[in-house]
Formats: structure tokens, sequence, C-alpha cells
């Protein structure tokens, strides 16, 4: 239930994976970014984003090869290089846009969105006062999502895994802190299910990404040309206190503008939160996710493998 990937450890990781990018998430590069990035027009911040991005699919061919075979759970056997390649194109130009708001104002960032899209269910959940989970993919520009929120008045809260630097946490803390966003460091045990379960009681919205296996907890889902390891905590605790869930994407348009979608209300499973409870609603959360990411596909950033079966 968190934004960055997950620990060898694990079992997840391979050298045609995480570790190959993984001296890039350091907040060195992301200041720097950021840096550079209040001095140019948002076009050019984009464009060299993507160069950059671009150059860096052609020099590291496995990892590109990583993401073709991601896109092949959604899209099938088809999916070859210069599909992989434009994800890296589309990923470059979202951290064009993520390091040119890194100096501007939230209303400058809610400019950016063109439009939004299942705002009704989300303030029947806020004024229910009992929160609500967010849940999305890697998606688009998903931090865009609570810039949007916040601005409706929604108190948002973001769950993460801490960052491979401690700077890095801090420092992406502090990005959407801008924004009134809140964020929470998640580990995989019992006082982090604890502390979710506390901003819930706050009505506040916690938002967690689903679509890369955690550590410890996992089941398999359905995907239209293979099986995904998702995390389940997140769902346990959404049955486990009858809390709303809804599925959410931020994903850009041809005009350079973003589209927030929202769903209405999730129909999870009643009763006891059992294995079977959870697998359910998680089947449930990819069903609802899948047809937006096949729409959108060029924008989901999966670097890390993903194949296999639920542990």
């Amino acid at each position: 239930m968190a934004d960055r990937p997950p620990s060898r450890r694990a079992g997840n990781g391979s050298r045609s994976g995480e570790e190959i990018h993984r001296p890039l998430y350091r907040s060195l590069w992301f200041s720097l970014g950021v840096l550079a990035a209040r001095f140019l027009p948002r076009s050019a911040a984009r464009g060299l984003g993507a160069g950059a991005a671009l150059a860096f699919a052609f020099l590291r061919g496995g990892h590109a090869a990583v993401v073709a075979r991601n896109l092949r759970l959604i899209r099938g056997r088809s999916v070859g290089k210069a599909d992989s390649r434009k994800v890296y194109f589309r990923f470059g130009k979202t951290m064009g846009d993520y390091f040119y708001l890194g100096t501007r104002s939230a209303a400058r960032a809610r400019e950016l969105i063109a439009e939004r899209i299942g705002y009704d269910g989300l303030l029947a959940a806020y004024r229910s006062g009992k929160g609500a989970l967010l849940l999305t993919g890697h998606l688009g520009f998903f931090e865009l999502g609570g810039v949007l929120l916040s601005g409706l008045g929604f108190p948002t809260v973001i769950l993460t895994f801490p960052e491979p630097d401690d700077d890095l946490s801090r420092w992406r803390s502090a990005y959407r802190r801008r924004w009134g966003i809140e964020t929470l460091e998640v580990g995989e045990d019992a006082f982090s299910f604890l502390a979710v379960r506390r901003e819930l009681a706050r009505g506040k919205f916690v938002a967690a990404l689903v679509d890369r296996p955690s550590p410890t907890s996992r089941i398999s889902v359905r995907l239209p040309h293979g099986r995904l390891p998702v995390s389940t905590g997140i769902l346990y605790l959404a049955i486990r206190e009858e809390v709303p869930v809804f599925a959410v994407t931020v994903t850009e348009r041809p005009d350079r503008r973003y589209r927030v979608w929202c769903s209405a209300a999730l129909r999870l499973p009643s009763g006891p939160a059992g294995l079977a409870s959870v697998e359910a609603a998680s089947q449930r959360v990819f069903d609802v996710l899948v047809p937006e990411i096949a729409a959108a596909w060029s924008q989901w950033y999966q670097f890390v493998p993903l194949g296999g079966e639920g542990r």
C-alpha cells in the first residue's frame, strides 16, 4: 500500500528492475530536477524529461524489457520495445510536470486538471465522517489527485513505505505538504495498521497504490493476459472497518492537461475479513482499474517485474 518498489529481499526485485534505477532514486536528483524546472517553461521541462527517459530506455535494454513484459499483462503478446519506449517517453513528461510544479502554487497545479469525474461519491463519503480509501495504480500523474482533493476541502493522507533515502522521504513529504496533503509512512506491522485506522477515524481520505505486491502479504488477481500479485493489507482494513472504497486515476489527455477519474463506491464483500473476502475485494478493485490502465497503457509506470502468482 505504498508508492515505491518492493524490497528485493521479498523476491520481487531483479538486476533488470529495481537495482538499475535505484541510484537515481535520491533526494539530490529530485532537488536538482525542481531547481532546473524553476527557470523553465512547462514545455521545456517536459521535453527534457522525455529526452532523459528515452535515453535511459535505450541504454538499459534489460530495464525496458521488464516494462514490455509488464505491459503484456494488460495488452497481450503484441507488445514490443517500441511500446515500452512510449512508456518511458510519457514518464519523462510526467516527471517534467512533477518538477515544474515543485515550485508552483497549488492553484497552478489545479489549472492543469481539465476534467473531473466522480465528485459526488467522494462528497457523500466525506459527509459521512467515516473517511474513505482511495486506491490507484502507478498510472499517470497520480500525485496530482491530492492537490484536487485538498482544493475541494477533503483532508487527504498519502500512504508510503520508507524511501531508500531518508532525505527523499522528507523531500517528498514536504512536496505534498505545500499542497495541503499529508504523508503517512507505513510498514508491514500492526502499528501501521493502527495508524491508518486512526486517520480514517478522523474522517480523512487515505490514498494508496495497489498495483505492486507487498513484501510480506499478497494475493494474485486476474488481468486480461495474466495474473498480478498485489498487496492485501489495505483492503483487509477496508472490509473490517466498513470504510468506503473508491478507485481513482489521474491520466494525461491529448491537450496536455489531466483527467481525474473516480469510480462509484465499490461494493466489497461483507462479513469477516478473511482471505476469500480480501481476494474478492482485490479482484473487484482491479476489475474497475484495468479499463483505465488499458485506455492509458503508455502511462502505466511499472519498472519492476510484476508477473507471477500471489503468495
